[in-house]
């Protein structure tokens, strides 16, 4: 948890919160322009979004790849006002905008008192995805978070999040916050696609590349025998998305060691070839590369 806030990260705050208080069709006016000066004055990563996605799709053309990019930028921007936009709507706005799809399974699992850790990437609004699960579904839902290096933005980020009832986690404490909550009916949720120490991560073919993953989502769920579920999130819309859910597995102990990581990549793949601009492609996800294999 952050630690206590500074009193001026409130006024620091307070524009934000004025600018926040305008209507959706105003701030995704103001999503247009800031997406235009960042993709074409500011140039924001944009060697970065580039590169990845010619490698990503190798097969599609150069002006394939600037439509997923001028799209992907509009998303970006889009995607970062919804989320502060939590400040002054509530619980009736969010469930209206993130429907929830094929979620009586969860519903029942919950029912017969079984956690459920449930895998997604940086796909659509993943954030408004987290808070409508709780405000929807009506179950503990707690997310690993790895502390911003800007504090202001760190508070308020967790001040967003504990506002909707998402239990934060520390990716330290994770290990320990599963044997504390053993045997007790809640999701864990794992934004499972950020880029993991070379030598600590599973490797895979991954969008035409070479990727590594986190493992710890899996070895958790396998240890304490939790449900894992897969969150698609499709877009319909500014400001409009629906979270498709689908079981991975109800038995990860009778998984082989990384097939639920396995199955989880190729679906966040699939999910990514759909619609590609809903990726984080900003992100420098292929800094590591695979370690060398000495005798």
């Amino acid at each position: 948890m952050p630690k206590q806030p500074k009193w001026y990260y409130y006024i620091l705050a307070s524009p934000i919160y004025l600018l926040m208080l305008l209507p959706f069709p105003v701030l995704y006016l103001i999503s247009d322009v800031l997406s235009f000066i960042a993709y074409y004055i500011i140039k924001y990563r944009r060697k970065v979004v580039n590169t990845n996605l010619k490698k990503a799709f190798p097969d599609k053309s150069g002006s394939e790849i600037k439509s997923i990019e001028r799209r992907y930028y509009r998303n970006m921007i889009d995607v970062f006002i919804e989320t502060f936009k939590t400040l002054t709507v509530g619980r009736r706005t969010i469930v209206k905008r993130v429907k929830m799809r094929n979620t009586d399974f969860i519903k029942e699992l919950h029912r017969n008192n079984k956690s459920v850790v449930l895998l997604l990437g940086h796909l659509g609004n993943w954030e408004w995805g987290g808070f409508s699960y709780t405000y929807q579904l009506g179950f503990p839902v707690g997310t690993l978070y790895h502390p911003l290096s800007n504090p202001f933005f760190e508070w308020l980020t967790y001040k967003l999040r504990s506002k909707c009832g998402v239990e934060l986690i520390s990716m330290q404490q994770s290990a320990r916050n599963f044997a504390e909550n053993k045997g007790k009916a809640r999701t864990v949720a794992f934004i499972a696609d950020q880029s993991p120490q070379p030598t600590h991560a599973y490797w895979t073919q991954f969008l035409n590349q070479e990727t590594g993953f986190f493992t710890g989502a899996e070895k958790l769920a396998m240890k304490y025998d939790s449900v894992v579920v897969y969150a698609d999130i499709e877009k319909h819309g500014r400001g409009k998305y629906t979270v498709v859910f689908e079981l991975i597995t109800e038995h990860p102990s009778e998984m082989k060691p990384n097939e639920i990581t396995q199955i989880f990549a190729e679906k966040l793949e699939n999910s990514i070839r759909l619609n590609p601009e809903l990726w984080l492609w900003s992100h420098r996800r292929w800094k590591h590369k695979k370690p060398s294999i000495t005798a």
